[in-house]
Formats: structure tokens, sequence, C-alpha cells
């Protein structure tokens, strides 16, 4: 047995207490930041399916296979334990008679009427040569980058022009056949992100922003506080083609952020942004109601403690597609399939 005296004690306590210290010091610093460049969104004038909080929605939803089938009356921590990939999380109620209800929970909420989070995903980096007693060194030498996901029960889609059951394009802006609005979906996550990897420094050097099954890149100039675009992100198959705007500015130190009318793509200009050429696709936005986000965010540092149960769900966040021209895999459908979760496996940012 090894014998400590007293003064070995003392050093080893005040060891211990300097590291919780700087590990807490740490953490709160991140928070802090998170705050402080957390998204000013404008939701559109006339949105009607506002953003909502994911507790309320797990309430009136249940877990069900591919086909519809419920597995389980709702989504639990007991679920978690289960292979949930190919799951859906489908509604009660049916989807025609929630939206002819004006109060149904696919509506949302009004953030300036009521308190919705916003939920932040943070990934601290070590890469580099970088440790956390290097970061913790110094409290300003902060290194990860965060995710922030806007949670919305319903999800708009658009008018497509089709002649029988087939997409077609608009002549001189008009429908030769008829319209149908496809693309409608249960569940909606958008989001934004940020990157903090410069030294001696509390401002992102790189801001992310999703569009919808698109994103671009942008940097931070320090000089007229505004985010100027660097690049699209880089995908395998992009089927959309947007135009993104040339910078994001900020008000205070939070990027300003629109959100399009129904489907909820996040752009930093106002008016009519278009992100598909074929057929001609655009989200509308504006300045309706203003969503400061910071007022409620909830954190979570990733493998650093305990995730919410649902966020260990890997299927889907709606009911399974239905009413499809074509062929039903094109994804052509009237209701599309919700999206996945927010863990992710391709992220916007690496350490």
């Amino acid at each position: 047995m090894i014998m400590m005296n007293f003064g070995q004690l003392l050093c080893t306590s005040v060891l211990l207490f300097s590291m919780l210290h700087l590990t807490s010091s740490f953490a709160s610093t991140v928070d802090d930041l998170v705050r402080q460049w957390a998204p000013l969104v404008w939701l559109s004038p006339g949105e009607k399916f506002m953003p909502y909080d994911v507790d309320s929605f797990l309430n009136n939803v249940y877990v069900a296979d591919e086909n519809g089938k419920r597995i389980f009356p709702k989504l639990d921590r007991n679920v978690s334990q289960y292979r949930t990939k190919g799951w859906h999380l489908n509604t009660y109620r049916p989807i025609g008679e929630l939206l002819n209800d004006t109060n149904s929970y696919l509506y949302g909420s009004n953030p300036t009427e009521n308190s919705v989070p916003i939920y932040a995903l943070v990934s601290e980096c070590n890469s580099s040569g970088r440790t956390e007693n290097d970061v913790q060194d110094n409290a300003e030498n902060v290194y990860f980058h965060v995710a922030y996901w806007i949670f919305y029960p319903y999800n708009l889609g658009k008018e497509v022009c089709v002649i029988g059951n087939i997409p077609t394009v608009k002549l001189f802006n008009t429908c030769i056949g008829s319209t149908k609005t496809l693309g409608n979906h249960i569940g909606d996550w958008e989001h934004m992100s940020s990157s903090f990897f410069k030294k001696n420094s509390t401002v992102p050097n790189s801001l992310y922003v999703a569009v919808h099954d698109a994103g671009a890149y942008y940097t931070y100039n320090e000089e007229n506080r505004t985010f100027q675009f660097q690049e699209v992100k880089k995908q395998n198959q992009l089927v959309q083609t947007p135009k993104f705007p040339k910078i994001v500015r900020t008000q205070g130190d939070h990027p300003v952020l629109f959100s399009a009318n129904g489907s909820h793509g996040l752009w930093s200009t106002a008016g009519e942004n278009e992100y598909n050429k074929l057929p001609k696709l655009t989200d509308r936005t504006g300045y309706g109601t203003p969503w400061k986000t910071w007022n409620n965010i909830q954190i979570y540092h990733l493998g650093k403690e305990p995730l919410p149960y649902w966020m260990n769900f890997r299927g889907t966040w709606g009911n399974p597609k239905k009413n499809c021209l074509l062929i039903k895999k094109l994804g052509l459908c009237e209701y599309f399939d919700g999206p996945e979760g927010i863990i992710r496996q391709n992220q916007d940012y690496y350490c």
C-alpha cells in the first residue's frame, strides 16, 4: 500500500480541482460562444408552419415500420436499444385531418409568443497536435464546431407542373398541364454550422448554411463583420443547383438568416431564391417573424455527456412516402419520407 503524507494529498487535491476547473471553464467558454453566435432567423411573412419543440412533437407520433405498421406506441428510451434504421415516426391522426385543424401541432409554435428551443451539437477538436489540455491553457484557445438544428413538424412542398403523371417545365411561365404540390413531409430538420478553429480568437472562422440537400461555406471577415461566400459543399450527387448569396451579414454577432416559406431552407437574403433549375423551384423569404434563437438553446457536447434518447433514433422523422408519380424510388411524391435525425454520418466540419 502506498501511503500519502498530508502535503502530497493536498497537492493532489489542488491538481484535481484545477483540472476540473479548467474543464468546466472550457465548456463554459464554448457554451458562451455558442449562444453569442447563434443565428437570428427571420421566418417568412405569412409562414403557417412554425418551428416546434421535439418533446411535444413526440407525444403525437408512434414508431412504425416502412409499411406504416405500428411497432411501438411512442418513441422513448426503450426503443433506442433496437436497430431503428428504416423505421418511421408516424402521426396518430391522418395528415389531412391535422392540416384542416389550424390548432394542431403540425403548425408549430410562434417563437415570439412561446419559447421554442433550437438544438446545438458541439464537437470539440483535439486534432493537429492540439490536446484539450493545450486548449485549456488559454480559455480563448477554443477549437470546436457547432451545428444549430431547428425542428419543424411539417414541411410544405412545391407546386410542380405535370401532364398526366409526368413532371414537365412551364412554357413562358405557364403550366400547360396541371400543378401538383409535391415534396410535403412530416418532420423537418434545418441547420446552420459554425467552426471555431483559430488560435486566440473568439470568432468563427467559417460558417455553413444548409439549403435543403445542398449548402454553402462562408468565411468570416472581422473588418466588415460579415461572412463571405467561399464555396458550395461538395457532394457526390447534387441534384439541386442553388444560387447562393455572396454574404451572410450579422446583427451583433448573430448571423442573419431567412427561413423559406413552408419549406424552411435557410438563406442569407430576403426575396426569391432559386435552388433548382429543372424544374425551376424557388424559396420565398422575407422579414416576417424575427426569431432570436439564442434565447432558448439546448447545448449538447458530443462524447462528453449523455444525449437525449431521441437522438439515438436512426429512422425518419415522418410518415413514409405516398401518392408518387412514375417510379416511387424517384421521390416525386405528394408526400415524401421525413428527414433523418440530427446525428448524421456526413457532417459539415471535421476535426
